[in-house]
């Protein structure tokens, strides 16, 4: 003989009410946030590429001159009147810092506004010449940390 129970019918009923409600929200909620940094090494745009911090190991104060500055590295960025100052800047990227939303929907994926933040270290070297042109001080300075927002 088999036995009835009302009440585990009507716990099945809710239960399949609640799923049909339930499922399609949570697949659409299910979505991804995501934040995605991507370390990095490289000069922007308009950077100079020849320079980097090991780069005033290449000039030793008391014997270089500043002939022997300025044919391997070019012009300077910003020079004195007379050639007893010498400034070089530069930039390096150093992280890419992805962020946004995307939510999958069967086979198509559909995402939200993302954004990029980049990280980048902008220096300067400088050099500091006697009046008869020979190298006194070299010095390589942090100037900023500079962050940069793209919106795709």
């Amino acid at each position: 003989m088999k036995a009835h129970y009302p009440s585990l019918r009507f716990q099945t009923q809710m239960t399949r009410h609640w799923l049909v409600v339930l499922v399609p929200l949570v697949a659409l909620s299910a979505g991804c946030a995501f934040i995605l940094p991507v370390p990095t090494a490289y000069h922007p745009a308009g950077s100079r590429r020849n320079l980097t911090e090991a780069t005033v190991a290449r000039f030793v104060p008391g014997t270089t001159t500043v002939d022997d500055v300025v044919l391997p590295l070019g012009e300077p960025d910003q020079a004195a009147a007379d050639p007893s100052r010498l400034n070089y800047r530069w930039e390096r990227v150093n992280m890419h810092l992805s962020r946004g939303w995307a939510v999958a929907i069967g086979p198509v994926l559909v995402g939200g506004e993302g954004r990029e933040t980049t990280y980048s270290h902008a220096y300067s070297l400088s050099f500091t010449f006697d009046p008869s042109g020979v190298l006194q001080n070299v010095a390589t300075t942090n100037v900023a940390v500079r962050t940069t927002t793209d919106t795709r």
